[in-house]
């Protein structure tokens, strides 16, 4: 299941349409941050778990992304722990097999 515009919406509690632009320069940025920083990033996304995990972090880092477009004053070197912590399971997801 790929992460839609409304979705991301839904989540950052906008109903207005001004910013859609915006939004999906966000959503294009965090996949585009998701396929960089996983291996495997595009094959993985059939496992059906895989898959609900991403769409979680997508719209975490859409939602940083967003709330953090201003980064004048931000003292900040990398995401929140929670970000990092989620793509680091990404990144160490197992190819499990089914057992015959």
């Amino acid at each position: 299941m790929a992460v839609t515009l409304q979705q991301v919406k839904d989540y950052l509690r906008i109903d207005a349409a001004y910013e859609d632009a915006l939004l999906q320069t966000f959503m294009d940025a965090a996949d585009s941050y998701l396929a960089a920083s996983i291996d495997g990033y595009a094959d993985k996304l059939t496992d059906a778990d895989f898959a609900s995990k991403s769409d979680m972090v997508k719209l975490a880092l859409v939602s940083e992304f967003y709330r953090n477009r201003d980064t004048s004053n931000d003292q900040r070197e990398n995401f929140p722990y929670y970000i990092q912590s989620q793509i680091a399971q990404l990144q160490y997801w197992a190819d499990v097999e089914a057992e015959p």
